[in-house]
């Protein structure tokens, strides 16, 4: 039985220690509480579903950004709003799909408007874990925001499901526009292999396989802002 002991051990700390890394995250994400709902409209229905989510977002005085789904998922829309906004003026949308889900974040909310008012663009990414990995699953997005950090990018908006959904956690970023999304800073690779290690990553490739090892679903999105 004893010789068993070494492999019990390696598989009880694997969820916070990858390739001899701490897999813990570093920051906290149950400051600010986020209400977060996906739509989809009836068929035939969208651009109705639009004017009412501007009406929405009027009566709100423009405390909620609303994400238009551009292709990579099954929604139509995506509201992000403060938790303690009131939801009795919520109005009974005339959709076909809808999801409601809470989610926390160390980004609050004026940080979050403040980069959505110059934002034409996001990219979203919602993330299943595999089993025991949810912690080192944050790791990592932390560490790709340490990565873009270095390489003169924004990081994304780091968002944890606490009730609601089978996604773990998922992650904005917020861009100007399509180019500067799929454009990267003109630097040396030198510049991007070492923002890359020093994040914790074996290189700049091996940043999309370190992540795949966490996940077991993952969907990825871009939307434009409904203004």
């Amino acid at each position: 039985m004893h010789k068993h002991f070494p492999i019990l051990v390696a598989f009880l700390i694997l969820p916070t220690m990858c390739f001899g890394q701490d897999m813990n995250p570093r920051g906290d994400y149950s400051e600010h509480l986020y209400r977060v709902t996906l739509l989809r409209a009836a068929p035939g229905g969208l651009a109705t579903l639009v004017d009412e989510s501007r009406s929405y977002k009027q009566s709100m005085d423009g405390n909620v950004v609303i994400m238009r789904h551009s292709q990579g998922d099954h929604w139509d829309l995506m509201f992000l709003e403060p938790f303690d906004n009131n939801i009795l003026n919520r109005r009974d949308w005339r959709v076909s799909f809808q999801d409601d889900l809470i989610a926390s974040s160390d980004w609050n909310w004026q940080r979050i408007k403040e980069a959505a008012a110059s934002a034409g663009l996001f990219h979203i990414e919602m993330f299943q874990a595999a089993a025991g990995l949810e912690n080192a699953l944050l790791r990592e997005r932390e560490m790709e925001n340490e990565y873009l950090e270095a390489t003169g990018r924004n990081g994304n908006a780091i968002f944890v499901t606490r009730f609601g959904s089978d996604v773990d956690n998922f992650t904005i970023g917020f861009y100007p526009d399509m180019v500067t999304y799929a454009t990267d800073p003109d630097l040396p690779d030198e510049v991007y292999h070492k923002a890359a290690t020093d994040a914790g990553f074996a290189s700049r490739s091996d940043i999309g396989f370190f992540l795949r090892q966490f996940i077991v679903g993952h969907n990825d999105t871009l939307a434009s802002q409904v203004r």
